[in-house]
């Protein structure tokens, strides 16, 4: 389970990240059921190591905000709450939207995990079926 903090009028929760033995928690990460990817803002990522390598492609992703210039890594977990998902690929950009924001938790973390979202209760819960 996951607690989840309204923001802007949006739900935000803490993830934990691990790319190659360094991990990061990593606050005011949007939980985004209308991203399809999970983003990370690269000034903090690069806290760990996660920086854009010579052979890493630059791709554009596009939103309500805009679009933005991603390159993407495979990280060796991320976490939310008691939900972990290991080898999985993030993008990672500027995320300069004008407001505090250090990351996305996109459909494809939320969907492979079986996330439930109860926004009553402001909780993150994995399917246990």
């Amino acid at each position: 389970m996951a607690n989840l903090n309204l923001k802007y009028g949006l739900p935000f929760c803490t993830i934990k990240l691990s790319y190659k033995s360094k991990s990061i928690s990593i606050d005011n990460v949007l939980l985004d059921t209308g991203s399809g990817g999970t983003v990370f803002k690269m000034d903090i990522v690069d806290k760990i190591g996660i920086t854009i390598e010579v052979d890493d492609i630059i791709e554009t992703i596009s939103g309500i905000g805009g679009s933005e210039f991603v390159y993407k890594k495979d990280v060796d977990s991320i976490i939310l709450g008691d939900m972990e998902l290991k080898n999985f690929k993030i993008e990672v950009g500027v995320m300069d939207y004008g407001f505090d924001i250090n990351g996305i938790i996109g459909m494809d973390f939320l969907k492979e995990v079986g996330a439930i979202i109860n926004l009553d209760e402001m909780k993150v819960t994995k399917d246990s079926r």
